[in-house]
Formats: structure tokens, C-alpha cells, sequence
């Protein structure tokens, strides 16, 4: 990729003072995109930034409004109770976001779902492909289920164009990374930010999918063994070739 958008558009990233939303923000605003981001407290290096919470239906509208793209990463991140913890951002926040995408006229919205929507699958040494289907173990992947299903109804009926992504795992801080390598499995999803700012700009500049389509893309960065997800359809989709792997990419030592 070139250091510069070819179509500068506008974008606003939600979750932008998060582990991956913070980075982008900073990554897209330096190819040439104007950004604005969302979230509970100011977005560190934007000057443009709507501070509110997802269940407040008019403050993701005023942060909607103006937009071209949204990458909607804002969400609770973790499993948790559905009722008192999950329900409100993951749900009523996603809804309020895909309303006022429609009605300001988004052409691209690109929400965050996770690899968690396929724990279930077994570990046989196989490559779970998109088209195998979520298996959520938990509520927090429910609602990621939930987010695919609600992209791919929004792009039908009201002609978004619409990218879920199955994040990998990637590491918030020293201790996540400890957890990931003593994890069996950790470094065939890992996912450096390096990578994801990556990824989403390729969400971002791709022309694909068109309006009124939709697509679950996986994201990971090179695995050290066999891969847990498929990523080729995000190549071939949105030209994304990762370029870390395990323990590249990270902003912190990991020791």
C-alpha cells in the first residue's frame, strides 16, 4: 500500500480511544482521511471527537453525521453478563450506529465482530472458513453473531456496503501478551496492531463489497502453525496481506 489514500474519505472510528481505535485513528488520519472519533473521554491526537456513550442515540447520531465510513469498533470486549453489562453497547449501541448510518447516508460501515464467534468449533488441526459458521461459547460472542447478522440486513435491505471482521487476538498490554504465549493455540490468532491498522485501512480503501453488499472477513496476522481462521477471502476481498508474525507488530516489550 502506498503511505497516502488514493480517495480521501471521511471517517469515523467509535472505540477510538481503544487498543485498536486509538492506532487507526492516528494511522488513517495520516494517509490523508479526515477522522473523527467517539468515545467516553477525548480521543488523544484528534481534535475532532463526539464524547458519549453508545446507548445515547443522539450523541452516535451527531458523531455519525458527516461521515462516509464508519469502523464501529466501540463495544464491551470481553464476556460478561448479557442483561447488565453486554446488552447495552453491544446491542443497543450497534442498533443506534446502523440507524444513523442509514439515515446520513454512510456508504461504508465496518463492524467489529471477533474470533470468539467460532470457539466452538473443534480444534482438529483444521482451518475454520467463514462459510463453516459461527459456534459462540458465550454471550459477549453472541452478540458478535448478532453484529454479522445485523451488517448483512443492513446492506441488503437499506444498500450499505458492510465488513464484518472476526478479530484475532490481540494483546492490550504486557500481561495479555503473556497470556497469548503461554496459550496453545494464542500465536496461530494473533493479530499485532501493526497488522490491524492494516486491515482496516484496507476497509476503509477498498472498493469492495459494493453497495447493498455484504461480507464477514478474518483477521489475523501470520500464524506460527496452522492457521485457527481462513484469511485468504480478506485478500481476496480487500487486498489484505498481513506482515507479523508472533511477537511483531506490538507497541510494548512483552517481557
Amino acid at each position: 500500500m502506498t503511505d497516502r489514500a488514493a480517495a480521501p474519505k471521511r471517517v469515523l472510528v467509535t472505540g477510538s480511544t481503544g487498543a485498536i481505535g486509538q492506532p487507526l485513528s492516528r494511522h488513517l488520519t495520516a494517509r490523508g482521511h479526515t477522522v473523527r472519533g467517539f468515545a467516553r473521554r477525548p480521543t488523544p491526537g484528534l481534535t475532532d471527537y463526539v464524547e458519549g456513550d453508545l446507548t445515547d442515540r443522539d450523541a452516535v447520531r451527531r458523531a455519525v453525521e458527516g461521515n462516509e465510513v464508519v469502523v464501529h469498533l466501540g463495544a464491551y470486549p470481553n464476556p460478561a453478563d448479557f442483561i447488565d453489562v453486554l446488552l447495552g453497547p453491544n446491542v443497543i449501541g450497534l442498533y443506534h450506529v446502523c440507524e444513523a448510518a442509514v439515515e446520513f447516508g454512510v456508504k461504508r460501515l465496518v463492524l467489529a465482530s471477533t474470533v470468539q464467534v467460532i470457539s466452538g468449533h473443534p480444534r482438529d488441526g483444521r482451518t475454520v472458513k467463514v462459510e463453516d459458521g459461527p459456534m459462540p461459547v458465550n454471550h459477549y460472542a453472541l452478540t458478535k453473531v448478532w453484529a454479522e447478522a445485523t451488517g448483512d440486513m443492513y446492506a441488503r435491505v437499506h444498500g450499505l456496503s458492510v465488513i464484518s471482521v472476526r478479530i484475532g487476538w490481540l494483546p492490550r498490554n504486557t500481561e495479555e501478551c503473556r497470556r497469548l504465549a503461554a496459550s496453545a493455540h494464542g500465536k496461530d490468532i494473533f493479530f499485532s496492531i501493526d497488522d490491524s491498522d492494516r486491515f482496516f485501512e484496507r476497509c476503509v480503501e477498498s472498493e469492495n463489497p459494493p453497495a447493498g453488499k455484504s461480507v464477514v472477513l478474518q483477521a489475523t496476522s501470520k500464524p506460527t502453525g496452522t492457521a485457527r481462521m481462513d484469511i485468504e477471502s480478506a485478500r481476496e476481498v480487500i487486498g489484505y496481506v498481513p506482515k507479523d508474525i508472533w511477537p511483531e507488530g506490538l507497541p510494548f516489550p512483552i517481557d
